[in-house]
């Protein structure tokens, strides 16, 4: 096959920010709300305010190929970028019509900056399969409300269809598929949660106590929380998931709470909050633990060739909740950080965790000209201002405390050897070196044994000296090769 043009289903509105084409045939383009500026609060059980938001666009075909496309504007701009950068896509603009070739994978166009930019979600062919015991969601627009999944059960959202529902849950099943080059929507629906550790069911796709969860191909949009969340699973694996359109509080991409067995691979997230994000949490209630999912550690993940963009928190985060015994053998290979708001590789430990044997490898950070400074609003009455500088968070945040998202033990552990190997910080004009951050807590809870190999920054190779370090007294044994 060259291409397939998915269907539009009737009634789901188009954008009217592109008009995008494959050999002159019209490619139907996807609206999708998302955060227009980096302005967050505690959580506040609530809808967040709609001003500020804005509309973005995305378009989704199947190819085993690379396809060019012919895209329309319906605003001016002067520059075009397409990111990843490290795809190597350079648009080629001809009058009023950009023209890139694109291949498998997830690309954002992006016109004079991040707004209302365009998402570009290109399927290699799946054959998918229906089992016996599946429910399929054809071509079409389909609302389901709430949906409950059993063992063995399969979900097919095919191309063409957007499936609108409030909830998508699984308690102690295994053998669960959700597939298909579909959507699962959850615009519909607001926020109702009001204590996000209590009630377990909180979140838009949530996998509780399962074994044997496999995801692939659909996208996820505009969750009313984190938007596909795991707790106490193992042996899960997520492949080609989109996540997009989170513009919520809170709207985390993929969230692991106490699981053992995870692979991620070929992901595209754009979420609010934070992205990839690995968890230790307890259920509990006005201080009161009322039932353990720490029995469960952290480990054996696999997390490779994926396309992160965070615009509030952190792309690849461990933690800030780190309640469990142990997080080790966890791996982060080949993925592009389009954007990061508060640190590009993030680990928050807060709880009793000793968190060891982490690597980060072939990671690539972009830093543009166009991103500002996060913002904490403190009340109803807090305005957003925008600084007039770009926003340069640490490539590499490790930070160890005690606060009101640490409901473990009261002093966290240990964060050691961590290792960062082939990081490349990829940074606009004037944009100066981004640091690398380390702060222990105390003299007997610190950060120790950091290895940063082969750092470059824009293609040159940094070291001891040209590598900006923040560490405390209580971060050691850091070194730069």
């Amino acid at each position: 096959m060259a291409y397939r043009i998915y269907p539009f289903p009737d009634g789901e509105p188009f954008s009217d920010l592109y008009t995008v084409s494959v050999e002159g045939n019209e490619i139907p383009c996807y609206t999708a709300r998302v955060s227009a500026i980096p302005f967050n609060r505690s959580w506040p059980g609530m809808e967040r305010s709609l001003d500020q938001t804005e509309m973005a666009a995305f378009v989704t075909l199947q190819s085993d190929t690379a396809v060019a496309l012919a895209i329309k504007p319906s605003h001016a701009f002067t520059q075009a970028i397409v990111r990843p950068q490290s795809a190597n896509i350079c648009p080629r603009i001809s009058g009023d019509l950009i023209h890139l070739t694109v291949g498998p994978g997830q690309y954002s166009l992006e016109l004079d900056g991040r707004h209302c930019n365009l998402q570009i979600f290109i399927d290699p062919p799946s054959p998918y399969i229906r089992n016996e015991d599946t429910l399929y969601f054809g071509p079409g627009i389909h609302d389901i409300d709430h949906l409950m999944l059993h063992s063995g059960q399969t979900v097919y959202v095919d191309a063409g269809a957007v499936v609108y529902a409030r909830t998508i849950r699984a308690y102690d099943a295994e053998n669960i598929r959700i597939i298909g080059n579909g959507i699962l929507d959850f615009s519909r629906y607001q926020r109702t949660v009001k204590d996000v550790f209590v009630e377990e069911d909180s979140g838009s796709v949530s996998f509780i106590r399962c074994k044997n969860i496999h995801v692939d191909g659909v996208i996820l949009r505009d969750a009313t929380w984190w938007t596909m969340t795991a707790i106490n699973c193992t042996d899960i694996c997520y492949n080609n998931v989109k996540v997009i359109g989170m513009w919520r509080y809170n709207a985390d991409g993929l969230d692991f709470v106490n699981s053992e067995h995870v692979t991620v691979t070929n992901c595209f997230i754009r979420s609010f909050d934070d992205s990839i994000v690995l968890k230790g949490l307890n259920k509990r209630k006005n201080g009161e633990c009322l039932a353990h999912y720490d029995y469960m550690n952290v480990c054996h993940y696999r997390i490779e060739h994926c396309v992160v963009w965070c615009d509030w928190g952190g792309a690849l985060e461990i933690g800030a909740e780190t309640v469990a015994d142990e997080y080790t053998d966890i791996v982060f290979r080949d993925i592009d950080i389009i954007r990061n708001a508060d640190g590009g590789m993030r680990i928050h430990c807060g709880d009793r965790a000793e968190i060891h044997d982490v690597l980060y490898e072939h990671i690539r950070v972009e830093y543009t000209a166009w991103d500002r400074d996060s913002v904490f609003q403190q009340s109803d009455d807090t305005v957003y201002t925008e600084s007039s500088s770009p926003h340069t968070p640490p490539f590499i945040r490790n930070w160890m405390y005690w606060g009101p998202w640490t409901p473990g033990a009261p002093n966290p552990h240990s964060i050691h050897h961590i290792t960062y190997r082939d990081i490349q910080i990829i940074a606009d004009a004037g944009i100066p070196t981004p640091c690398a951050l380390f702060h222990g807590t105390d003299a007997d809870h610190g950060i120790s044994e950091i290895l940063m190999e082969n750092i470059t920054y824009n293609g040159i190779k940094l070291n001891a000296d040209t590598l900006p370090i923040n560490q405390n007294l209580f971060a050691e044994n850091i070194t730069v090769k």
